[in-house]
Formats: C-alpha cells, structure tokens, sequence
C-alpha cells in the first residue's frame, strides 16, 4: 500500500491549523518518535545513461538470426516502505532540533534499455537486483502556532547523509550466460527540508501522532560496468558508467511518538 498519498496531503493541511489550549510545546521538551517511512525516488532525475551502445537482437521474422543495432542503457530505482526513528528537542518556543534516521530501504535496481534499428524499436527493462538505503538527517525546525496547541504543524531545512548498505556496496550481477557484471554506488552528503505536523492524542496526552514529508538531495557515486550482457532487447557490449547519481528523492513518514517535559 503507498503512504504517499495519505502522509503529504495531512502534512499540508495541518499548515496554519490551530487548536485550544490543552498541552504545551515549550522549550526543553523532546519528542521521540518511530514509524514507517516510505522513500520514492525522484523519477524526473536521469540517474546515469551510456548512449550509442552496439547491441545484437533477434529479428522478429527470424529469431535465430541477430541483427545489429544501436541503443542506450540506464539505471533506474524502485521505491520501498521501511521504518524511521527520530528525537526532536526544543532548544527555546517554536524552534527545535530533530535528528531523524531511516533505516534499510531495499530499493530494486533494473537496466532499462532502448534499442533501435532501422525496422523496428525496443524497450525493455531488466532487474539486477536491490541494495538497501539509509539516510541520516539533522535538522532546524519551526512551529509556527502557539505552544498551546494541540496540533503543532512545522517546517524544516537542514543536512542530510545518504549510505548505501556495506554488504551491497559492490555486488556483481550474473546473466544466464554466465557473463559477471559489476554494480558499486557510493554515499554522500546533501542538504534536505521537510514539513510535517504533530498531534497530541488528547487534552494533556503526551502521545501523539506524527506525519511529516522529506525532499532528500544526494548525489553518491555509481560505477556500472560489464563486458557482454543479455538483455530482454539483446546482447549489449561493453558498458562503463562513472557518475554522479541524481539520487534526489521524497521520504513519506507516519508514526507515533511520546512527548518528555524536562
């Protein structure tokens, strides 16, 4: 089941929503919150392309016979739900700091390729299996309304640390053939900014009910490389990529927390 569609809306809503005095959000106070976060991401980024590739492909009157053609190939990434956990302290009213982390998106890897010839064109795309994500976020939030409130809507800027899984740092993928690839990404740091809301289940409850959405801007290194493989359109030769990622991405979180006054 997407969250996405349930999380953003809530979040967006709560915006400029207040509500009578039952419990206070003030300075010293933390928030300690876990839940599920589902990561999306951006399918508007190129990840990585190699163009003008040399490919071999059945004719489809003859498929037997291989035929030349030209074609491209692409890394693309699949979503995945997994869980979050993270601490909010207030260092003065309306203003805190979160440190939040997710853990362990599995999110699937596929090579999606083009091909053409002079008759006909052909587009496929094949999995090479999935390698888990965390991320890792510090940031400044604000709460606008009144400390009063029972519904505290908030936005946030701050830095964020994306990681690929050591054990799926370098995985190699293998055809049916028996021909090896190698798949390696990397990690890096970026900046990230969030809206969200919580809400206290009830007149002086100190737990409450949290959704929150997260833009994520990463760009780890990847290196794709293989010498022959086959793909749904044919065997392809010799493929290098050495690039950046355009790893932006969307984290949708729901979850419950508990609020400490100190």
């Amino acid at each position: 089941m997407r969250t996405k569609p349930l999380i953003l809306p809530l979040a967006l809503a709560a915006v400029g929503v207040t509500s009578p005095a039952f419990a206070d959000f003030t300075g010293g106070d933390m928030i300690v919150r876990v839940g599920a976060a589902y990561m999306d991401v951006d399918t508007n980024s190129v990840l990585s392309t190699q163009d003008d590739l040399d490919f071999l492909v059945p004719d489809p009157d003859d498929p037997d016979t291989l035929i030349p053609a030209v074609g491209s190939v692409s890394l693309s990434l699949d979503e995945d739900t997994t869980w979050f956990i993270n601490g909010t302290f207030f260092v003065a009213d309306h203003w805190a700091l979160e440190l939040y982390h997710m853990n362990s998106a599995d999110l699937d890897a596929s090579i999606d390729s083009f091909v053409s010839t002079e008759d006909f064109d052909v587009r496929a795309s094949d999995g090479i299996g999935d390698f888990e994500t965390h991320v890792t976020s510090f940031y400044v939030d604000w709460y606008p309304v009144c400390v009063e409130s029972w519904i505290q809507p908030y936005v946030g800027i701050g830095v964020n640390y994306t990681d690929i899984e050591q054990d799926f740092v370098r995985p190699v993928f293998r055809d049916g053939s028996g021909d090896y690839g190698l798949l390696n990404f990397g990690s890096s740091f970026g900046w990230t900014a969030q809206i969200g809301v919580d809400i206290e289940l009830g007149r002086n409850n100190n737990w409450l009910v949290n959704a929150s959405a997260m833009y994520i801007d990463a760009d780890p290194e990847l290196e794709l490389g293989f010498d022959l493989l086959t793909l749904s359109t044919g065997a392809v030769d010799t493929v290098r990529i050495k690039d950046d990622l355009d790893y932006d991405s969307w984290i949708f979180n729901l979850g419950v927390g508990y609020k400490f006054s100190f």
